[in-house]
């Protein structure tokens, strides 16, 4: 048997291939390459999905989190606190605006972005605003954070790229809180476009104006300088036209995450804590290996029997040459690297291919 990591094949049906050909013909007959009716019709439907008032498309994931510290007015200088495990876009996008990057660390548990951490952080360092990540699709506590942030008065920016489909511990989704949060639809998320492509939610008015002005070069504002963050509307017309099965195949993977579960959770190996069979999007379904020497094994061992898998975050964001001698916590986050291996997760999955993934498992672990 085999199992891939990813399956591009049936997500990518005759069906929907046949859809998004005609909508790109319509465009190019309609000759509206950069926006258009199928940006603001995805706007729209990704908004009231989410139980947000805006949603407003970008260029790319980088570029959501970008706009949202220059919309929340992030100056050169100030301090913004991120987490230990992400991709390096998180702390990418406060370089690249000119504040600081200050790491916070994670929880043992669940790699998830620690309040305890954040709050010895703030005391040191003063920040600005923070990024909690909903890493591989796990929500991060973010209740207890937007109130400790509120009474701090620390902008908050959720950095979803992981996790549309998750829910907060009140069962609303992942968005419908008062900060800004940032989507990537990058090909391998759960709502992926043909490219580049992300958005960014907010229940402000007057931020939501901030973010289109600054995405389109400043136009609207004649004191504003922004920059070219504009959704092509072809990847527009492919979030649309895949956000309905989307909806369905989130479903599914949490279906999947369980099976996983119910396989798996007497071998000794660490898995994530079994709230989150509520509240993840299930974008990656991570387990935590002892060390880095048996994840490596146990990667070698699932090729040879055919198993895709990827070992996400090898290093922690303070492992990075550019970012380690920035000032935060990393203990947690240095424990956890390199030992995180990702298992098949996607909507396709059968009963059988997640039995044989777990026997291979349980057959290395000699259980």
């Amino acid at each position: 048997m085999e199992v891939s990591f990813y399956n591009f094949e049936e997500l990518h049906t005759d069906s929907l291939r046949k859809d998004i050909v005609n909508r790109v013909d319509h465009i190019i007959q309609e000759g509206s390459f950069v926006e258009g009716p199928y940006n603001r019709e995805f706007e729209k439907k990704f908004a009231e999905h989410n139980k947000v008032k805006h949603c407003l498309l970008v260029a790319n994931g980088t570029d959501a989190l970008e706009v949202s510290l220059l919309a929340l007015g992030i100056k050169p200088g100030e301090k913004v606190g991120v987490p230990g495990i992400t991709f390096y876009a998180t702390a990418e996008a406060v370089i690249n605006i000119g504040a600081i990057p200050v790491h916070i660390d994670v929880n043992l548990e669940d790699a998830l972005f620690s309040l305890e951490s954040l709050k010895r952080v703030h005391q040191a360092q003063q920040l600005k605003a923070v990024m909690p990540v909903h890493i591989y699709g796990n929500v991060a506590d973010m209740e207890n954070i937007y109130q400790y942030c509120d009474e701090q008065k620390i902008a908050v920016i959720e950095d979803s790229a992981q996790a549309f489909g998750g829910h907060y511990k009140n069962g609303n989704p992942v968005g419908s809180m008062t900060g800004l949060t940032t989507f990537s639809f990058y090909p391998t998320k759960n709502l992926s476009a043909f490219g580049d492509a992300g958005c960014i939610l907010t229940q402000d008015d007057q931020l939501a104006e901030k973010i289109k002005v600054i995405r389109n070069h400043g136009r609207g504002d004649d004191h504003a300088l922004g920059r070219n963050s504009r959704c092509d509307h072809i990847q527009a017309a492919v979030l649309d036209a895949k956000f309905q099965s989307t909806i369905e195949h989130n479903k599914k993977r949490s279906e999947i995450a369980r099976e996983y579960f119910n396989l798996l959770k007497d071998t000794g190996v660490q898995l994530l804590p079994e709230n989150s069979l509520k509240q993840s999007a299930w974008h990656l379904f991570p387990i935590f290996l002892k060390d880095q020497n048996q994840r490596e094994a146990l990667q070698a061992f699932l090729n040879d029997n055919k198993i895709g898998s990827a070992p996400f975050y090898e290093k922690a964001m303070t492992q990075e040459p550019p970012l380690k001698d920035y000032a935060g916590e990393r203990e947690n986050a240095e424990n956890l690297a390199g030992r995180l291996l990702c298992l098949p997760m996607h909507p396709f999955l059968s009963s059988e291919q997640i039995q044989y993934v777990s026997t291979k498992l349980k057959e290395f672990l000699g259980k």
